[in-house]
């Protein structure tokens, strides 16, 4: 299969590419299956129990094997075919899709063995995860990959602008069970598109040799060494634990504060979703990723998250959650663009596993607090305690690299350091680096250049 060489422009030259477009279009499908599927998890489990809590816990459960297992299934990505991986893990996510739909159908789904499905689907994520965001550099090519993550992230959000709203409709119509069957039924679509696809010569695995241990250790070395992308992946980490708990905030918003039920449940995600996607959009379209473009993209989020949870109306929380899910997406674009341009093509499924436990791996702490916030003090005051740890994670990184000598960027990427810098400058602070001086020698790691 020929692979670009050089990056079309404009923020869809990734669809040029036959296979990545199969890729993209089929995992939509699966997609807005999933976030159907979570909209109905989240709604029954609210109607089963009424407790913010055990919300909480359901969508905190999905994420605890990132954290526990999260670096391993980039070892895995990087030692077998990532192909194969995703043929796997899509027919797991199928069987998973099953058994909730047939334990809820017959009545025989307490809370437990939703706790139990939960935690299964997020072992699946873990391996899922890391295979699928590095198997996408293996359809598009290096020029192509910052424009192949906005549009993967596009598909996602895409997806929660469909799924949502149709969720919303069909919970009161056909009910839960079979909103969980159709997200079955959406597996086989992506199934397909993956055995459409021309299988490449597979490629040597440098991890093949390491034991399992180090290898699992050496993507968290290999971030360690770039100051750029551990202050990124702690912005990241810090919002995507604490500030991004929609299923639980936007659920109780709509059962506790504006009773619209689970049709204008579907209405609050459609609105995020609309805001996320024009987000996505324009991340894209940008020149190149920067850790500036995180930084502000962190701080505008966390100032809009906080407004819209003192909204008094329905109406206006809505209008709130367009430009929250707006920035959200610039940063999470930007971040997801930042890191597979950063690293090399040996280390990657390592680095995005990484990726994966930061961004996902906190849920099982963030989603439980979150939810005991909101179950004692208020959902207003949960969705509060996010956006003001979102803002206090950009000004904090800000000012560390800000203090730090600045670093020569690696191939693709532009670190730019400069916003902060400016900012810390017009205060009279030292810790900016003084015109003439020479930067540091890089250090890198073995395995940074292929």
């Amino acid at each position: 299969m020929a692979v670009n060489t050089t990056a079309p422009a404009g923020a869809f030259a990734a669809f040029r590419v036959r296979d990545y477009r199969i890729y993209w279009s089929t995992g939509l499908v699966s997609n807005v299956g999933s976030a159907m599927q979570g909209v109905a998890l989240d709604w029954y489990v609210l109607t089963l129990t009424h407790s913010g809590t055990a919300l909480g816990w359901v969508v905190g459960l999905q994420f605890a094997p990132v954290l526990l297992f999260g670096l391993w299934g980039g070892v895995l990505a990087d030692r077998y075919d990532r192909r194969t991986l995703l043929l796997w893990t899509q027919t797991l996510y199928a069987l998973q899709a099953s058994v909730l739909t047939v334990t809820v159908l017959c009545g025989l789904a307490p809370l437990w063995l939703l706790y139990v499905l939960s935690f299964a689907l997020g072992c699946v994520f873990t391996v899922e995860n890391p295979a699928r965001l590095s198997f996408v550099t293996e359809l598009v090519g290096r020029p192509l990959i910052p424009k192949a993550a906005g549009l993967n992230i596009l598909s996602l959000n895409a997806a929660r602008l469909i799924g949502p709203a149709i969720a919303g409709v069909l919970i009161g119509v056909i009910g839960t069970g079979w909103v969980f069957a159709l997200n079955a039924v959406s597996f086989t679509v992506v199934l397909a598109g993956l055995l459409s696809i021309r299988p490449r010569v597979p490629q040597k695995r440098s991890v093949s040799r390491l034991p399992w241990a180090g290898a699992g250790t050496e993507g968290l070395r290999y971030v360690a060494a770039r100051p750029e992308l551990v202050g990124v992946f702690t912005i990241f980490g810090l919002v995507a634990t604490f500030a991004v708990n929609f299923p639980t905030t936007l659920t109780l918003f709509a059962g506790r504060v504006f009773d619209v039920g689970s049709r204008g449940l579907g209405f609050m995600n459609t609105a995020l979703a609309i805001g996320t996607v024009a987000g996505t959009i324009a991340a894209t379209r940008g020149v190149s990723p920067r850790v500036r473009t995180v930084v502000v993209g962190a701080l505008l989020f966390g100032a809009f998250e906080a407004l819209a949870a003192v909204m008094p109306t329905y109406p206006a929380f809505l209008a709130l959650l367009l430009p929250a899910g707006f920035t959200l997406m610039t940063l999470n674009t930007a971040v997801s663009a930042f890191v597979q341009s950063e690293v090399s093509d040996a280390m990657r499924g390592r680095v995005m596993a990484v990726y994966t436990v930061i961004s996902m791996g906190g849920s099982p702490v963030g989603a439980p607090a979150i939810g005991w916030i909101s179950q004692h003090a208020g959902v207003r005051w949960g969705l509060s305690a996010g956006a003001a740890i979102a803002i206090l994670a950009a000004v904090g990184v800000a000012l560390w690299l800000a203090r730090r000598p600045p670093s020569t960027p690696t191939r693709g990427t532009r670190a730019d350091l400069s916003f902060p810098r400016r900012l810390l400058a017009r205060r009279g602070t030292s810790g900016a680096r003084q015109a003439g001086e020479d930067p540091p020698p890089r250090r890198t790691p073995a395995g940074t250049e292929r």
